[in-house]
């Protein structure tokens, strides 16, 4: 893993019509949490994510995740604007409809299974895939999901992520 200042904030993909990003901000939101659990000692709740930073680069393509004991009933209630961007979304997240009703359908599945997962294990999950887009083009995705607790041992979960995608013109 690179330290944080080795990281080029312009290296990766590029930018692509209609989406593109930075294929290393998965690893980034990684790194992040690894940082805050070592100066915590352990206990990483939603009180470490500096959450007012939600416009500058480092929350560009973040995320957070209510994750319902029902996976189903998830809600995405937080955002930045690449995520929005690449997904394309409102700039405001709709806390009032679950995470299946507010994300492009071929996303849910991965986004739903990967917050259970990281609930469930307590552990950052990563995912990366390609996958059919419906105007026959191939779009690239990188995402990490990880576990956030309101307080220690709260069972109310949380999934603080970061995604990045690219879409491919041409074989």
């Amino acid at each position: 893993m690179a330290d944080r200042p080795d990281i080029a904030w312009t290296v990766g993909w590029g930018v692509t019509e209609p989406s593109g990003g930075d294929r290393r901000e998965a690893e980034r939101v990684v790194a992040y949490w690894e940082e805050k659990l070592q100066a915590l000692g352990g206990d990483f709740t939603i009180a470490a994510l500096d959450l007012a930073a939600i416009d500058n680069k480092d929350w560009s393509s973040r995320f957070l995740v209510a994750v319902d004991p029902v996976i189903e009933r998830s809600q995405l209630i937080l955002y930045g604007p690449e995520f929005a961007r690449h997904l394309g979304l409102p700039a405001q997240p709709r806390t009032d409809r679950p995470l299946n009703r507010q994300l492009p359908p071929r996303y849910v599945e991965i986004f739903l299974a990967a917050c259970a997962e990281a609930t469930k294990h307590m552990a950052p999950v990563r995912r990366e895939g390609e996958l059919e887009r419906a105007d026959g083009r191939v779009e690239q995705y990188r995402a990490a999901f990880i576990p956030v607790r309101i307080k220690p041992n709260s069972l109310t979960a949380l999934a603080f992520g970061a995604f990045s995608n690219r879409i491919l013109d041409g074989p």
